[in-house]
């Protein structure tokens, strides 16, 4: 969960011409700022749009959705994404464990294997226990990955499926996807984060420049 504390600026239509496309074959506009942080200048950028009547993606209720942690796994679950169990707390949790911040002003999460340092990091993360933290329970044997999703489709292919179902779900077109990859196969749903264009591949970066129609 990442929220950026920028205000906006003057003129968004104007600065944000370069980052604003349409998907080709498909209807409306598409913000590919790459970062949707709640009050970021792409979120009024978007605002912006919708407020004019025109469709684009993600919308302002989208990047919500997408960027804080019970709310995205939530949605994923409803909407058939397999998603870890998970469980909003004030302190207690129990590892092995991804713990994210319910609260916008702290940034990154933490992966908890071991007990010996939970009420340390517990008190950290909740800012001494006023805010909830977001709890995912890692099963045996698993692992946390991470894949670069761009329009729903990514170079690894047994990862595509789960990249198009976030992108029908949650509308965010670059995105850093965070999964735990169970013992026995199951790929399971945990956290989007901002992706730029800047980070992506030569490959990915084709991808994005076929599919995208840029407007100026």
């Amino acid at each position: 969960m990442r929220f950026g504390g920028c205000g906006r600026g003057p003129g968004a239509r104007e600065w944000g011409q370069s980052i604003i496309g349409s998907v080709k074959g498909e209807p409306g506009f598409v913000n590919l700022a790459g970062c949707y942080d709640y009050l970021n200048r792409a979120y009024y950028l978007s605002q912006d749009y919708e407020n004019d009547g025109e469709v684009i993606r993600p919308t302002c209720e989208q990047m919500l959705d997408a960027y804080v942690p019970p709310l995205f796994l939530e949605k994923a679950r409803l909407a058939g994404i397999p998603v870890p169990e998970y469980y909003l707390s004030n302190g207690f949790f129990a590892p092995p464990v991804i713990v994210d911040p319910v609260n916008p002003f702290i940034l990154r999460g933490r992966v908890v294997l071991k007990a010996g340092r939970a009420k340390s990091i517990a008190k950290s993360l909740t800012r001494n226990f006023t805010y909830a933290i977001c709890c995912q329970e890692l099963p045996e044997r698993s692992r946390v990955t991470y894949f670069r999703s761009i329009l729903g489709w990514c170079l690894q292919p047994k990862l595509r499926e789960l990249s198009k179902s976030i992108w029908e779900v949650f509308g965010i077109p670059l995105a850093l996807v965070r999964v735990v990859r169970t013992g026995d196969g199951r790929l399971l749903a945990s956290d989007i984060s901002p992706l730029s264009i800047g980070d992506l591949s030569v490959r990915e970066t084709k991808y994005l420049e076929e599919r995208v129609t840029w407007h100026n």
